[in-house]
């Protein structure tokens, strides 16, 4: 419990509010210091009702979000059992809107509506068909996915703009050297997430999927790394969103499940969003506006979430009664 309170302490969260979570609310902490001029930021802390081994379980394997984001149209594992993955694995996406996506696509051009490197926009330019703007698409996640799982942070091929490029892999970098709890409550996986794929733990977890969302009206493909060890007690974890479509650059989550009871744990999660919306002139204004706005999503969508999670964890029990 000692530790509990420590790092709710260092993540911001008042005494009151962690009183409120311990209670079985869900304690929104304000914003993080802000690591880029392009950031967007919430911290939650919510208790759920699931043994923390079925916490950790659920968070890792076929992810839940379809079922607590109402964003989410479509999500897909990728290289489930290993390996480098393949075109199999992104069939799923599909980019309806049709007429509106292809159009982004064929026309993308550095600083447009669209993340793209210059060589993926020429790929792009080379469509006649939807079919042929979808397949490509597969082909360019295929490709960011295994240069991703190769070289890391490096590898992640940056978004051409209309002056200077974006670098996804220094941005995820600085959020991290940004944040305070990871590198004193735990280092090892905090020297993991800047090193990835080196300097891995021999108790870490991982799990890799793509998520279709529509914001906008439009489909709004990430690339996501979830890996999670376990740590005094509990368990901490991280949801990266290496790439994204559009909407925004890159997000990067982190958090820790921490025992409260037998059947009982506390979740408590801190995201960083990157995104050219909210940076130039009034970005102050902007960042704070969208803050509060993220806040209210976020702790809407893990209010559904700790229902999921408690059900799910629930069925989990059950099966292994089951002889």
């Amino acid at each position: 419990m000692a530790l509990l309170d420590d790092i709710l302490h260092d993540a911001g969260f008042s005494s009151a509010a962690i009183a409120e979570v311990k209670d079985g609310k869900l304690s929104q902490g304000g914003s993080l210091d802000a690591a880029s001029d392009k950031e967007l930021s919430v911290k939650l802390a919510f208790h759920v009702n699931a043994k923390l081994h079925n916490a950790k379980d659920i968070f890792l394997g076929s992810p839940q979000k379809k079922n607590y984001d109402p964003t989410v149209e479509s999500l897909g594992m990728i290289a489930e059992n290993g390996g480098d993955g393949s075109l199999d694995d992104f069939k799923g996406i599909k980019l309806t809107n049709e007429k509106v996506m292809d159009k982004l696509y064929l026309k993308a051009a550095p600083g447009s509506d669209l993340n793209l490197a210059k060589d993926e926009i020429a790929l792009f330019k080379k469509c006649k068909t939807h079919d042929d703007v979808e397949n490509t698409l597969h082909q360019v996640l295929l490709d960011r996915f295994r240069a991703y799982k190769k070289g890391g942070l490096a590898g992640i091929k940056p978004y051409a703009r209309s002056k200077k490029e974006f670098n996804v892999g220094d941005e995820l970098k600085g959020q991290l050297k940004a944040g305070k709890i990871l590198p004193k409550h735990s280092p090892v996986f905090n020297k993991f997430a800047i090193e990835y794929p080196n300097s891995k733990p021999d108790d870490i977890e991982e799990s890799y999927f793509w998520v279709n969302s529509i914001i906008d009206e439009k489909p709004t493909i990430a690339l996501v790394h979830r890996f999670g060890m376990p740590q005094d007690g509990g368990f901490v974890y991280m949801e990266r969103h290496f790439y994204s479509s559009r909407s925004h650059n890159c997000l990067q989550g982190i958090g820790a499940a921490l025992p409260l009871g037998e059947n009982e744990a506390v979740v408590l999660y801190a995201t960083r969003t990157s995104t050219d919306q909210v940076s130039g002139f009034g970005g102050s204004a902007k960042r704070g506006i969208g803050n509060k706005l993220m806040g209210g999503r976020m702790a809407a969508n893990f209010e559904r979430a700790r229902e999921v999670l408690a059900t799910a964890a629930a069925a989990k029990e059950m099966e292994g009664l089951k002889v």
